[in-house]
């Protein structure tokens, strides 16, 4: 999991500066990487499961509601990246945002799929985006 992570993230280049590389390919990359996945999962069911499903919410189902959890999902990414990072103790540097910027960017994108899969099981929303 931690090579899969660390391909996914070094896309953006190398950690910088080099001597905080073990900790962003040990630690920091699977954690944003599975927090990434489960955070996106989690907002995807609540707008398609809970919300407009057990909730029965039937006026929260158009393209800019869910466009507004997409981007709220963004940003839960781009900041759990900079709580992570700060969390290790990494040494600041404009890395950590770009980090925090591209792993919005994956969030955007496993968002985007996990509807793509779960949205035809929602009674309301079963048709959002498309």
């Amino acid at each position: 999991m931690k090579a899969l992570f660390r391909s996914i993230y070094e896309l953006i280049g190398a950690p910088q500066p080099p001597a905080d590389t073990p900790v962003y390919r040990d630690v920091i990359f699977p954690n944003i990487g599975l927090l990434n996945l489960g955070i996106s999962l989690a907002m995807v069911v609540v707008f398609y499961y809970l919300i407009n499903r057990a909730m029965g919410v039937a006026t929260f189902n158009k393209g800019r509601h869910w466009a507004i959890f997409l981007v709220l999902n963004g940003l839960v990414a781009f900041l759990v990246t900079v709580w992570q990072t700060s969390a290790q103790q990494v040494t600041d540097h404009s890395y950590i945002y770009w980090l925090a910027t591209w792993n919005a960017i994956l969030g955007l994108l496993w968002f985007f799929l996990f509807s793509l899969i779960l949205r035809k099981g929602s009674t309301n929303a079963s048709t959002t985006p498309f």
